[in-house]
């Protein structure tokens, strides 16, 4: 079993929270109907970061349903 090194998965969770923010703000309120708070944000990223780290964990035991990224 991989695990993400905590400082990773704080890193990852905090570009996606700025990214999930930035996409929310560009929308606006016109076509979203509220704003979320910078606590659901958080919670948001978390979750996109847990799914992804759950792909790790799936790749890793041999259920390659995702492609690695080879940089």
């Amino acid at each position: 079993m991989t695990y993400m090194d905590p400082k990773t998965v704080d890193k990852l969770e905090g570009k996606i929270e700025e990214a999930i923010a930035e996409i929310i703000v560009k929308m606006s309120v016109r076509k979203l109907p509220l704003l979320p708070s910078r606590h659901t944000l958080h919670l948001m990223a978390k979750a996109a970061v847990a799914v992804y780290e759950a792909a790790v964990e799936n790749y890793d035991r041999g259920r390659p349903f995702e492609e690695p990224v080879e940089g």
